[in-house]
């Protein structure tokens, strides 16, 4: 009986270490049918495309991303009240803030996004500290380079 508990134990361990190193892909890595998934969530235009994209547990649970035009964010589950999808384009974004917690076990780095009106959300994005840290400075330079 010990044996089996310690089997199951050691099996939820090895599935929580592989679901927590998706870690960030190029847009270009995303399937067809994740693309159009983002895009039936109404965070992303038909032309629009993904630049780097981040998930925890699967794209069709959750999903972070940087396009051509926003920081975008979404977690989707069975039960609706649970959901959170949220989106910002550059000319909508006052401000950025990066925090990174890739030192940390069990938890992602984010970029904290404040909107001219105020309202705010997490983009958060997990991997190695150099891919994080990519991610991050992607996110800033197109703002930037877009926010007028």
């Amino acid at each position: 009986m010990k044996i089996n508990k310690l089997n199951h134990i050691i099996l939820i361990l090895l599935l929580f270490l592989v679901s927590c190193e998706n870690g960030i892909k190029k847009g270009n890595e995303l399937s067809k049918s994740d693309l159009k998934y983002i895009r039936d969530l109404g965070l992303l235009n038909e032309n629009e495309k993904i630049i780097l994209f981040s998930s925890q547990g699967g794209n069709r649970m959750s999903g972070n991303f940087l396009s051509e035009n926003r920081l975008a964010s979404y977690w989707v589950e069975n039960r609706k009240e649970n959901n959170q999808i949220n989106s910002a384009k550059f000319i909508e974004i006052d401000t950025l803030i990066t925090t990174d917690l890739s030192e940390a076990l069990t938890y992602a780095s984010y970029i904290k996004v404040i909107k001219k009106n105020s309202s705010e959300f997490k983009v958060y994005v997990d991997g190695k500290p150099e891919k994080i840290d990519e991610f991050f400075e992607k996110a800033i330079s197109e703002w930037k380079k877009r926010k007028k």
